[in-house]
């Protein structure tokens, strides 16, 4: 978190079996509105991998934005993988 700027970063893991039921979704809409309303912060942002294609659907539902592909950012079981970094800002709300 940049506290002088009122930046923070979110992020969710989902067990496989509760995948595709909302959770995910609620739990960053709770911490989006909580942080944006009660923390005062200016702007999250999020970071996930490119194949994660439930993760950035969820980001998107919310109204985060896709700004940028990052090659090869991620070492996941043995491979560098590519990321998309989203963010959302206070002033688009």
């Amino acid at each position: 978190m940049d506290q002088e700027a009122k930046i923070a970063e979110v992020g969710f893991m989902i067990k496989l079996e509760a995948q595709g039921k909302g959770f995910a979704a609620e739990a960053l809409k709770l911490v989006r509105d909580f942080a944006l309303t009660e923390l005062g912060l200016n702007k999250l942002v999020a970071t996930c991998s490119v194949s994660n294609i439930g993760s950035f659907k969820v980001l998107e539902k919310l109204g985060f934005v896709r700004e940028a592909c990052l090659r090869k950012n991620t070492l996941i079981k043995g491979q560098l993988v590519d990321d998309y970094i989203y963010h959302l800002c206070k002033s688009t709300l």
